[in-house]
């Protein structure tokens, strides 16, 4: 079995919702009007006339965070994930938040130590685990953005 087969495809989340939560629910969530659409999404490419890159909606939101990600933006893909997963028993308490770049490198990089500073000051105020593991993120995410803001003005 090739790799490319044993890895999750998008249209077998939609298979497995039909089966477990039915047509008339996969159809209240997208609407009555896309049922054609729906069923196609449902369908396996290996066992119907459906081409492999068909496009469905699970399929455009991931190209969407790898291009977000391929740019840099990969604080942006992590809220986009975290959404994703708020009310469900995977979410792991993180708000999602979009924050753009700011318009200059420069500031961007003092921002960086800005962040990293105050998780600096964290450790050495002894704050808790909880509380340095947040600011450790907000630093991530700030050199995150400033990466992005990097590729931005490197390919101009």
């Amino acid at each position: 079995m090739s790799k490319e087969s044993s890895k999750m495809q998008s249209w077998q989340v939609f298979h497995y919702a039909r089966k477990r939560l039915g047509n008339s629910t996969l159809y209240a969530i997208f609407g009555k009007k896309n049922a054609r659409a729906v069923d196609f999404w449902c369908q396996n490419p290996r066992t119907t006339g459906k081409e492999e890159t068909a496009y469905d909606p699970i399929q455009g939101v991931k190209n969407l965070l790898e291009a977000l990600d391929d740019l840099g933006h990969c604080d942006v893909v992590r809220s986009a994930i975290a959404f994703l997963i708020s009310g469900t028993s995977l979410e792991c308490g993180v708000s999602p938040r979009v924050v753009d770049p700011r318009p200059t490198i420069t500031e961007e990089i003092l921002l960086d130590y800005k962040a990293v500073a105050n998780l600096q000051a964290a450790i050495e105020a002894g704050e808790t685990p909880e509380e340095v593991e947040e600011k450790k993120q907000t630093a991530i995410a700030e050199l995150d953005r400033t990466i992005a803001k990097y590729r931005e003005d490197f390919h101009r």
